[in-house]
């Protein structure tokens, strides 16, 4: 019987060690598949690999900025907002050809003052470098875009 009241414990602990617990932040972005249509800023693969966004001012601050900058991509691409927990962004960015759906999320790290994203097509294999042109925009327009509080 004490056996049974410890297993119920330690199963009710691990419970509320769950991602969608209030305090929980996101720190690690899912690994790039084997397939060239997924570029990551945490990735160790060379190829997959690329630089997080860095910024200066305050998480909510420059989440705000990004938010408002992919809206503005967003009228000219089909992309929905999925997530916005925290320091955690989730996008569906749907291609003009083929309409095949690519998940960009993003996660700030407040700490280290960078972006890191993971961008990857849902389905296929290739992307004919899709993703990584996607998120050196998304970069370039983060750094050159002037955005007031």
């Amino acid at each position: 019987m004490k056996y049974l009241f410890l297993i119920i414990i330690l199963l009710s602990m691990g419970w509320t060690i769950d991602s969608s617990f209030p305090f929980s932040e996101k720190i690690k972005l899912d690994p790039c598949p084997n397939s060239p249509n997924c570029v990551s800023t945490q990735e160790t693969r060379k190829r997959k690999r690329m630089k997080p966004i860095p910024f200066e001012k305050s998480l909510d601050f420059s989440k705000r900025k990004l938010m408002v900058l992919l809206e503005v991509m967003i009228e000219n691409i089909d992309a929905t907002l999925i997530e916005d927990e925290g320091n955690y962004l989730h996008y569906e960015f749907k291609t003009k050809i083929g309409k095949f759906i690519d998940d960009v999320e993003f996660i700030f790290d407040e700490e280290n003052k960078q972006i890191h994203f993971r961008s990857a097509s849902r389905k296929g294999y290739g992307d004919f470098g899709k993703n990584r042109r996607r998120m050196k925009k998304i970069r370039r327009k983060f750094k050159n875009i002037i955005f007031y509080d």
